[in-house]
């Protein structure tokens, strides 16, 4: 009699665990904060401002790319500041798959789309459009970080970049 007891119990313990995460890996960390090179300007808080995956065809390898802004960059890039520099990242498990015209993430037991590829001719000659799924993303997040000297530790901000597959 017991046993049937506790079998609602065991299902609804089984059912209410936190469900399997996906992969989360940390691509980069960069400041938070640039300093455009213009003279005296003040420092400029640094943001993700999106990301891409790129491709090559010849040795099926796939990478991310993350693009970073801060305020009032336009006006700064006429006077030759590029400012926060990409991140350009290739990651274990992302690979360009030539067969399904796709960027692929095998990781976890589990294989994930994360971007459709269809190659296109133009006047220059052929080139890939990437598109995202949805299925993989970057995000951002600030974060304190300390390093230390030997004798002692400086803190700084930096924005912590990561690749998810949800």
């Amino acid at each position: 009699m017991t046993r049937f007891i506790l079998l609602p119990f065991v299902l609804t313990m089984a059912l209410a665990a936190p469900q399997q995460a996906g992969t989360k890996i940390k691509i980069d960390t960069v400041p938070a904060e640039y300093r455009p090179s213009t003279g005296s300007e003040p420092v400029r808080p640094v943001s993700m401002e999106s990301f891409h995956f790129e491709v090559n065809n010849e040795t099926r390898h796939a990478r991310v790319v993350v693009e970073y802004t801060y305020p009032h960059e336009v006006g700064y890039q006429s006077s030759g500041d590029r400012g926060p520099q990409p991140t350009v990242t290739e990651l274990p498990g992302l690979t360009y798959d030539r067969t399904a015209h796709a960027v692929v993430y095998k990781g976890a037991g589990k294989k994930t789309v994360c971007a459709t590829v269809q190659e296109k001719k133009s006047f220059w000659g052929m080139h890939f459009d990437v598109k995202n799924t949805g299925s993989c993303v970057v995000t951002a997040s600030v974060a304190e970080h300390a390093e230390g000297d030997g004798w002692s530790l400086h803190r700084a901000r930096a924005i912590d970049t990561y690749f998810e597959v949800r």
